[in-house]
Formats: structure tokens, C-alpha cells, sequence
């Protein structure tokens, strides 16, 4: 990793707490709006596809996706940088993985009012296939520190599974968590990779201003955030689920 200038002032848990406010507000967006009012309405005829940019809900919408579109990001660089310093990888996959099935019907409640919905699966799968490539380019290394190509291909089928599933974000997320572990020696390649590859969502390079500033430090943590951190996830999916199906 270059050298930090003493400037940087975001620790671990300032993203990670950026990431977890920014992604609820970019689900009240997708959850409450969007699949409590937008869509129904448009179904339903009430709404027309042509005066649908000048309802100030849309409107509202758009300033909260745009907003949201920090999180992931954030979540990916926080994924590569817990990855790079566990002494227990299989704990940490384990955990994702577990909280991937925990999230699964709050996730399809919130977004398709459904507590099953096979054509989509929540972010915890891509960050757990994301963890599942790095580790295979970790094992396949070269001495040079570059990839082997039995760690490609690892990586490539990590990113096949995410798009053959339908994760959130699928195979482009885990070749971005990827890029971004790559290029993790060096954070102006690691920011400048990571924003390029965000290109296709308008506000989302712009996290990796945020992580320019990161300092290295994991900052101060209690067990009891950590755990809440993890619980973040489905537990705010589960509260819009209700207020999109029971109030909307």
C-alpha cells in the first residue's frame, strides 16, 4: 500500500456507517417508491410512462437512487480491505453467506412483494462470491504478485455463478471487488480502477473520493456494531418490506 497522508481522515467504521445510511437511503428509493407506488401505479394504469418524469415522487426517487449509489462501492472496497486482513477467511465467507440467507425473503419482500422471488438474490451472495475470488487469486498468485491464471479462471467462475443467479449487481460486482483487490498496493490505481468501472451508474464513482481519504485504520468498533453492522442489512429490508406491503 503507498504511503497515507496524514490528511486522511475516514476510518473503516466512518465507510462502512457512509455505506450502510446511504444504502438505506437508496432502498427507501427502490422499496417504498418504487415497488410501493411507481410500479403498482403504472400496472394499475394510474400512472403513465410519458408524465411519469414530471411526478414529484419520481423526482424524489431519482435524488435518493443517485444518493444510494454510493454503497455499494463502499461495500466492495470495505469487503477487499476485510478480506486482506482476516485471519479467518471461511469465518468471514461463512458469515455472508448466512446472512444471505437471512436477507433473501426481506429482500424480495421489499423490492417484489413476494417472499420468493428466484429471478433476483440479495447482495450478500455477490460480496460472498466476491470473497470466494479473491481467495482464488490469492491461492493462484505468481511470486511477482501477479495472477495466475488458474486464479483468472477461479475468479471468472466466481463472476459466471454471480450472473447465472442473478445476485444484486451479479458478475459485474465480483469483477469489480476483484479489480479492486488487484490493484490494493497502490490506492490512486485502486480509486481510479474502481471509479472507472462504476462509470455505468452516474453518482457512483464518486465514493471512491471517500475512499481516497480512508486512513488504513479499522477505527473504533465494539462486537456489539460489528454484529450490527451484518444485521444492518436485513433487518432495515424487513422494516420497508412492511411499510411497502402493509402501508403502501
Amino acid at each position: 500500500m503507498t504511503a497515507l497522508s496524514p490528511r486522511r481522515t475516514f476510518s473503516g467504521t466512518a465507510l462502512k456507517t457512509i455505506a450502510c445510511i446511504t444504502m438505506l437511503v437508496d432502498h427507501i428509493g427502490a422499496s417504498c417508491i418504487e415497488a410501493g407506488i411507481l410500479t403498482p401505479g403504472l400496472d394499475a394504469g394510474t400512472l403513465s410512462q410519458d408524465a411519469l418524469s414530471a411526478y414529484p415522487l419520481y423526482r424524489l426517487d431519482m435524488v435518493l437512487r443517485f444518493t444510494g449509489r454510493l454503497a455499494f462501492p463502499l461495500f466492495c472496497f470495505l469487503l477487499v480491505e476485510g478480506f486482506v486482513h482476516t485471519h479467518n477467511v471461511k469465518g468471514y465467507l461463512g458469515r455472508l453467506v448466512l446472512f444471505g440467507i437471512l436477507s433473501e425473503v426481506p429482500f424480495d419482500l421489499a423490492f417484489f412483494r413476494t417472499p420468493f422471488d428466484p429471478s433476483a438474490q440479495n447482495v450478500y451472495w455477490t460480496l460472498a462470491l466476491g470473497v470466494l475470488a479473491m481467495a482464488g487469486l490469492k491461492r493462484f498468485e505468481k511470486e511477482n504478485g501477479l495472477p495466475g491464471w488458474q486464479g483468472l479462471v477461479w475468479a471468472g467462475g466466481c463472476a459466471a455463478l454471480a450472473l447465472a443467479a442473478n445476485t444484486d449487481y451479479n458478475a459485474s460486482g465480483v469483477i469489480i471487488i476483484c479489480a479492486l483487490y488487484l490493484t490494493r498496493t497502490n490506492r490512486k490505481w485502486q480509486c481510479l480502477a474502481g471509479a472507472l468501472l462504476f462509470m455505468f451508474e452516474l453518482t457512483a464513482p464518486l465514493a471512491f473520493v471517500l475512499v481516497w481519504f480512508y486512513n488504513g485504520q479499522r477505527g473504533a468498533c465494539s462486537p456489539l456494531q460489528k454484529k450490527a453492522f451484518y444485521w444492518f442489512y436485513p433487518v432495515h429490508l424487513l422494516v420497508l418490506a412492511g411499510i411497502t406491503n402493509l402501508l403502501l
